[in-house]
């Protein structure tokens, strides 16, 4: 009997565990149908709701598309006509350049010429001009010295009546 109330008390748990997990089995089935009730459920109401956007994202897009094709287009004819006039102007501002480049080269001579020619000229001028001016200054106080000398010692003479001690005081 042990042998076999052993073995009917396996048989009772196995079947009290089948049962067990049939009960499980069922439950997870009655869960899951309900979740998949409601995905169906919120599945068509997104699909309800969803659906006039998504046509009216397309009509927008198809009556955009040839809107967006003329913009691409205007785009491409734009970018065009800016590289043209950008090559002008590169051209146009490198002739400036150029030119403002060469009227300074002929500034440069031209104040290089006027200075050496002020050199020259104050040269020619200090030689022809001033040094004989400043040897007539000379002669003219030299003259104007000796006419107040003799100024002054006719003046002494007068006044002394002694000319003799005038002139030894002269040559002291």
């Amino acid at each position: 009997m042990t042998s076999n109330g052993t073995m009917l008390l396996f048989v009772i748990v196995a079947a009290v565990a089948i049962l067990l997990q049939t009960g499980i089995l069922f439950a997870f089935y009655r869960v899951f149908s309900k979740m998949a009730a409601r995905i169906d459920s919120v599945a068509g109401r997104m699909e309800e709701h969803s659906t006039p956007i998504l046509a009216t994202s397309r009509a927008i897009l198809e009556d955009a598309q040839p809107k967006i094709a003329e913009i691409t287009g205007n785009l491409a004819e734009s970018s065009a006509l800016v590289r043209t006039h950008v090559g002008d102007l590169a051209e146009a501002t490198g002739e400036i350049v150029e030119r403002a480049r060469h009227q300074a080269a002929r500034l440069d001579d031209l104040v290089s010429d006027t200075v050496e020619k002020i050199e020259v000229t104050t040269e020619v001028v200090q030689n022809s001009v001033l040094t004989p001016i400043r040897r007539i200054h000379a002669l003219v106080q030299a003259v104007s010295a000796g006419v107040g000398f003799l100024r002054s010692n006719r003046s002494r003479r007068k006044s002394s009546g002694n000319s003799t001690e005038d002139d030894e005081e002269m040559f002291i």
